[in-house]
């Protein structure tokens, strides 16, 4: 599509889901909207990824199921497997498996179809920042060359990499660099299977610290016949190779005997909870970019689609109201906190316990039930696991053995509340932002010393 001027309402960095999402809000908003991103238009929404997504995100949104294309299978739940695979959990969950460039490109059409513009085929070089505001972005493409898009706002939603916000000045205080523990580097094909799996709507996760150090395995479903099957590692110096693991570990089970590739890929998963602050004078931050991913399994595509939308909301009412100060889009921060960056927060804390533990400690906890399937679900959904029944069943076991490993997680359990009490009580306005990440910044140390 030709871009028919240089300056608009919105420019949004990125067309995956955090960006498609944002500009069809903003632009069904009436807000004059571009959006750019490196791929051409027809690969856009390819993306290596375990495909997932729960029902629950698409009723949030009020958006459409997938079908036809978009659709490789359904799903009713997720089966977790301790190291030795004799223990699992099921946590029952409506969603889907989806076939990223099909739904990719809805996504797209809906924007384009309520009147945002696409510069394909373009790389955002840097932000563009005049009297301590963001008001656009450097942008490369062929054969034009080297051009300045100019927006009141402008959405970084690039993923991982984060184009924009790693480039910010330090006075907007975003982070360059993501901490190496607070990312998976993962690997997984997408195979066409002999046989059938045994839970074809069903996708299972393998935890094991030999098998998946800092991460972990999984097999989904990708439609009749087929299976995503991949490997994520914790990203900290000296990581093993997870094409090499996966290969070693787990292509080497029964099931994928005689099994051959249909797609392959690596990339990067952010596990950690949101970015503390997402936003500065005329910009903001969603998706993978802003870590908005659960920072327990790495799924992204339902919590990018939320920050997409939200972020465009508070966009488009900061534009009518002729101010896109830091004050002025702070909301951003709120809301999101308030619908998924507590509970996230929460979760991290868990997760940086769960990559702490050997395969024999994962193992007795599964087994002893510590924390229940019900209990898993609730967390799901956004609940707190119950510290009272923890107690109950830590009392009874601890003349079993393992005392220390029970005191572990019962302080885990106890700074999980702590971090979620202090992500509910985030700061309404951005003066009392500073005292507030000094404290997240306190827990999240204790939570690294458990």
């Amino acid at each position: 599509m030709e871009v028919l001027k240089a300056r608009y309402d919105l420019l949004v960095v990125g067309a995956g889901v955090a960006g498609c999402m944002a500009a069809r809000v903003a632009a069904g908003r009436g807000l004059s909207v571009c959006i750019v991103d490196v791929k051409p238009r027809e690969r856009i929404g390819e993306k290596v990824c375990a495909d997932a997504i729960g029902k629950h995100h698409f009723d949030r949104l009020g958006l459409a199921y997938p079908r036809g294309e978009e659709l490789k299978a359904r799903i009713k739940g997720v089966r977790v497997f301790s190291p030795s695979k004799r223990v699992s959990y099921f946590v029952e969950g409506n969603g889907f498996i989806v076939n990223r460039r099909p739904f990719g490109q809805r996504l797209l059409r809906g924007a384009l179809d309520v009147g945002a513009e696409l510069l394909d085929e373009a790389k955002a070089l840097r932000p563009l920042i005049k009297d301590g505001f963001v008001v656009g972005a450097e942008v490369k493409r062929k054969p034009e060359g080297k051009m300045e898009v100019y927006a009141e706002v402008t959405i970084d939603a690039s993923g991982f990499l984060a184009t924009l916000r790693s480039k910010m000045p330090p006075e907007a205080g975003f982070p360059t660099k993501i901490d190496r523990r607070d990312y998976c580097v993962g690997y997984r094909e997408v195979r066409e299977l002999e046989g059938e799996l045994d839970e074809p709507d069903v996708c299972h996760i393998y935890l094991s610290s030999a098998l998946a150090p800092g991460g972990y395995a999984w097999v989904f479903p990708a439609g009749e016949g087929k299976a995503n099957v991949g490997l994520g590692v914790q990203a900290v110096e000296g990581h093993p190779n997870p094409r090499s693991l996966l290969y070693e570990r787990v292509l080497s089970w029964t099931l994928f005997e005689g099994s051959r590739v249909l797609e392959a890929g690596g990339w990067f998963i952010p596990t950690r909870r949101p970015l503390e602050n997402m936003v500065w004078n005329g910009f903001m931050v969603a998706g993978d970019a802003a870590c908005q991913a659960n920072p327990l399994h790495g799924g992204g595509i339902g919590q990018s689609l939320l920050g997409g939308s939200l972020a465009a909301e508070v966009a488009s009412d900061a534009v009518e109201a002729g101010d896109v100060s830091l004050k002025a889009l702070w909301v951003y921060n709120v809301r999101f906190m308030q619908l998924m960056g507590a509970r996230n927060a929460e979760l991290d804390v868990f997760r940086i316990f769960l990559q702490k533990l050997t395969d024999d400690e994962i193992e007795y906890g599964m087994s002893k039930r510590l924390i229940t399937e019900e209990e898993l679900a609730r967390v799901s959904e956004g609940e707190s696991i119950s510290l009272s029944a923890f107690a109950k069943i830590s009392k009874a076991l601890r003349a079993l053995g393992r005392p220390g490993f029970l005191r572990r997680l019962s302080r885990t359990l106890k700074l999980m509340r702590a971090v979620r009490s202090h992500y509910d009580a985030y700061p309404e306005e951005p003066e009392g932002f500073r005292a507030w990440r000094e404290e997240a910044q306190r827990l999240f140390e204790a939570a690294r010393e458990l």
